[in-house]
Parts: structure tokens; C-alpha cells; sequence
């Protein structure tokens, strides 16, 4: 199978076309000046890295290839060579939220990611500061199929890692290479996806945006997930949720009002980091149940005044499960703001100490 074809200019106003070739395990190209000769290179024979079998591995190298030089000068067709980037828009970003914002009828919530940004479009992934992102070659793969449905669709998201939530430099290491590696490309096609929140294409208001994205979520593969995102109706709707990211370790929350996508900071979109850190005695470490028997799932920690309380533990199993044969004297706890009798409102130990602390 020869796959489309993709031009660029030249430095002697050449238009050059450059194509791949899948047949089996094996991938060559077919590049040159249009019209002219192309040149065919020799088959590159894939093995399997980051796919199951030699076929699939193929067509992951080959796409990946394509998505290289699709982000850095090549065009989808003829017509767009001369185009310059700057049609990539920019993001919105957030305002600081302060309060509910009371009289708007519609108010939605999300997780605060603690990921790399990435507007996505048919020509590949970009920063917040409009440059290629080459290293995630397995996402333009998986939303090939949506752009040759929707060319104009542009998608905004953040890259991260389920498993990395704890790990924002190693997020960080995987998506910002420049020049990656057979094998760093392998281990980001592992670990990073594409969490998308909103669709900038679709004009109107976020509850179209999201209706859009709703439907096209149906469809995403294991290197796609829409963002998790709920309309409240107040701020104790809103205070639950964001105990609730929390607590699932997320960074904070994002609170989107009902307008049209601006591509500059704007007021609809707030974003939410009003947790503080304090330590606290731990008097046990309770082991989960289930799922989680053998980890360490809950603690229990002592207020100055005696007063006991429970927090969850932020961590993965490999973490949770070393965790459970310590013996912490203090932990640290992230919280919510205490409630009025004094106890901390959503909270969890993101850090365990033993011994006296200095």
C-alpha cells in the first residue's frame, strides 16, 4: 500500500513530493521532484517495539515518519505549500478563579492535568507556543482517521500520562524530544496520551465543543481519552468535584463557562489551585480492600489537639505497596481549605516522613 502523498517547496522552488510504501513488515519511500524521477529507497524491515506484531510495527514507523515531516515542512497538498504555520491557532489559557461564578446558566468542571499542552490538527501536534511536537507520532496516528473525516478539526488537549501523574518530568522528557529515538518513541507510543478537553473548530459554546467531543469519543483508541467533565449548579457542586480530583491526585480543577473559545487568556476558563500543605502524625496506615489488598490505601493521622482524621494516599500501587511495610511517623497532607470544626477538607498525603523532622 502506497500511502497519499505530501509536497513541500524547496530552496530552488522546487515542489517536492514525498510518499510511503507498507507491505508486510517491511516500509520503504518514494520521494523526489514532482513529475520527475522519484527516487524509491530500500525496504526497511520493523520488528516489534512498540506494537504487537511486525505488520503493525511497520505501519507505526511508517506513519510516524510521515507525521515528522508533516509537523516540520511538508503539506497535504499542493495548494498549501506556500502557506505559512501561522494558521495554527493559539490556546486559550485561564484566568485565576476566585469564586462560583454565579449568573451563568451553564458551568462545567474538569480535572486540572498536570501535562504538556497540544493544539492537534491535520498537519500534527503543537505547543502552547505553536511549535511541532515530534515526539507522540502513535496520537496523530490515532486521530488520522477523524482529520480525513474533518480536515478543518482542531483538537486541544494536554499530553500525559495515566500511569505519570506523579512524574511531570518524565512527561516532560518523553514529549519534548526533538530528535527522539526508535526506542524513545516506542516508550512515549507506552506511556503518553492524548487527554483532550475542548474543540476550538466547532464555533459556538463549550456545551456544543463538548456535545462534538462527546461523539467523537466513542471512537478513541487507548492513545485518546476525553477529559472527564461535568455541568454543576453550584459552588458545593463544584467544592465536591474539586475535593474529588484531589483526592484522584489530580493538580486542581478547570471551571469553564458557557462562550465561544477565545485564543488568548480568558474569563471563560478559570483555573483552580487553592489546596494547602501541612504535616500531621500519622497514627496508621489502613490497607485497601479487593483490587487493593496488599497496598497501603488509606491513613489515618492525628489533629494537634488529639482529634483523629482519614486521608487517601497519593501514589501508584508500586508506591502504595512499599508504602504499607513502613512505619511513617509524619506524613505531609495537601487539603482543602478545614472545615469549620477544624478538619482538613479533602485530604491527602502526597508525602510520608519517619523520625524527626528538622
Amino acid at each position: 500500500m502506497i500511502s497519499e502523498p505530501i509536497y513541500k517547496r524547496d530552496s530552488k522552488q522546487n515542489i517536492r513530493t514525498w510518499a510511503y510504501e507498507v507491505e508486510g513488515d517491511k516500509w520503504r519511500t518514494h520521494a523526489g521532484i514532482l513529475d520527475g524521477n522519484l527516487v524509491v529507497s530500500g525496504w526497511t524491515i520493523a520488528a516489534p517495539k512498540s506494537k504487537d506484531t511486525a505488520e503493525e510495527q511497520a505501519q507505526f514507523e511508517a506513519d510516524a515518519e510521515r507525521s515528522k515531516k508533516l509537523a516540520r515542512d511538508y503539506r497535504l497538498t499542493i495548494g498549501e505549500v506556500d502557506r505559512p504555520r501561522d494558521s495554527v491557532i493559539k490556546p486559550m489559557l485561564a484566568e485565576k478563579y476566585t469564586d462560583f461564578p454565579s449568573g451563568h446558566p451553564h458551568v462545567f468542571s474538569q480535572p486540572k492535568l498536570d501535562g504538556i499542552r497540544c493544539i492537534a490538527t491535520k498537519e500534527g501536534l503543537w505547543s502552547r507556543q505553536g511549535k511541532p511536537i515530534l515526539s507522540c507520532p502513535h496520537v496523530s496516528g490515532a486521530l488520522s482517521g477523524f482529520f480525513a473525516l474533518a480536515p478543518s478539526l482542531i483538537l486541544d488537549g494536554e499530553l500525559y500520562g495515566d500511569t505519570l501523574s506523579d512524574d511531570f518530568n518524565k512527561i516532560t522528557s518523553l514529549v519534548k524530544k526533538q530528535k527522539p529515538t526508535d526506542a524513545d518513541l516506542a516508550e512515549s507510543a507506552r506511556l503518553i496520551q492524548y487527554h483532550i478537553y475542548d474543540v476550538p473548530s466547532v464555533p459556538g459554546s463549550f456545551f456544543m465543543r463538548l456535545s462534538s467531543l462527546r461523539i467523537m469519543a466513542k471512537d478513541f483508541s487507548t492513545s485518546l481519552k476525553m477529559v472527564p467533565t461535568g455541568e454543576v449548579s453550584d459552588a458545593a457542586a463544584l467544592n465536591t468535584l474539586y475535593g474529588q480530583y484531589l483526592e484522584a491526585g489530580y493538580e486542581g480543577q478547570m471551571v469553564r463557562l458557557n462562550g465561544d473559545y477565545e485564543q488568548k487568556r480568558s474569563k471563560q476558563l478559570l483555573k483552580r489551585k487553592e489546596f494547602q500543605d501541612a504535616e500531621f502524625e500519622v497514627v496508621r496506615l489502613e490497607e485497601g480492600l479487593g483490587n487493593w489488598a496488599g497496598y497501603a490505601k488509606k491513613v489515618t493521622l492525628k489533629l494537634a489537639d488529639g482529634r483523629e482524621f482519614g486521608a487517601g494516599i497519593k501514589g501508584d500501587q508500586a508506591y502504595t505497596k512499599a508504602l504499607l511495610g513502613t512505619s511513617p511517623t509524619t506524613a505531609t497532607v495537601r487539603y482543602f481549605t478545614p472545615t469549620p470544626d477544624g478538619i482538613p477538607r479533602f485530604p491527602v498525603a502526597v508525602a510520608f516522613h519517619e523520625g524527626e523532622r528538622l
